[in-house]
């Protein structure tokens, strides 16, 4: 039986957010659970009250943000691992362990943690299977299920779900830790956002994330180059509210409006 080693598990869970535990909550709950329509629009009324959002729309996004590390720890155990976990949507679920934590930091517990390492004669095949299990059976489920309950856009969703992506793997390639391993990772990088065909994601004509990967989204901040969203994710609608995002379309164009009026 094949499994994480100590300090694999460590990285994880502190950076990934994975966890063993289990703790009874109204934020805690199996993710297949949220299949459920009325199971997810409860969960969500539940975090619009937590986080204290406009309405279950934007909780909808801000959770599709938090389950992201979810899907991380997938995509990091495939690239910086070469280690399969098992990520169908049954063998997952959401963990909220400190109640008073404001922002609603959840943890995500995986019930069975056996993993399968990839043999180098059929790695690209077993890169698929990966994909298709954590993006066509198991995120498209999930977004396509939250926006029938909650009208989100799906365009949101992946452009939520690929920002962590691309932040995990542009500090796993500037990490000289792996340096060993960077072909493996930017190959993954790589083929995940550009070539992977669009079967692997679920219903849809192309890979979703294409329509991000557009040289215009970059812009100079603070001396750095960053990438802009073409969506707004809603964070100004929670909490405090008017909390924008440093790379917030609508600030852009609230900007660019002033600018043409002077």
């Amino acid at each position: 039986m094949n499994s994480f080693t100590h300090e694999e598990l460590k990285v994880l869970e502190k950076k990934y957010r994975l966890t063993v535990k289990t703790k009874p909550s109204v934020l805690s709950i199996p993710t297949v659970d949220l299949l459920d329509e009325q199971q997810l629009y409860t969960f969500l009324v539940h975090l619009k009250e937590k986080i204290k959002s406009a309405n279950v729309m934007v909780a909808a996004s801000l959770f599709v943000k938090r389950y992201s590390f979810a899907i991380l720890i997938a995509l990091y155990s495939m690239s910086a691992l070469n280690k399969r976990v098992d990520f169908s949507i049954n063998n997952i679920s959401v963990e909220t362990l400190e109640e008073s934590d404001v922002l609603w930091l959840p943890s995500f517990k995986l019930d069975n943690l056996v993993i399968e390492e990839a043999s180098d004669l059929n790695r690209l095949k077993w890169r698929d299977d990966i994909l298709k299990q954590v993006f066509a059976d198991h995120v498209d489920l999930l977004f396509t299920q939250i926006n029938r309950t909650t009208k989100l856009s799906k365009k949101i969703m992946w452009e939520n779900l690929y920002i962590y992506i691309r932040w995990m793997y542009q500090n796993l390639l500037d990490d000289s830790q792996f340096s060993g391993f960077h072909h493996t990772i930017a190959n993954d990088f790589h083929y995940i956002l550009k070539k992977a065909t669009s079967s692997l994601f679920g219903s849809y004509d192309q890979n979703p994330f294409l329509i991000y990967n557009n040289s215009k989204q970059h812009i100079e901040q603070n001396n750095q180059t960053v990438l802009k969203r073409t969506t707004c994710c809603y964070s100004y609608l929670v909490g405090d509210k008017d909390n924008f995002c440093k790379i917030c379309p609508i600030v852009r164009n609230h900007k660019r409006a002033r600018i043409e009026r002077l």
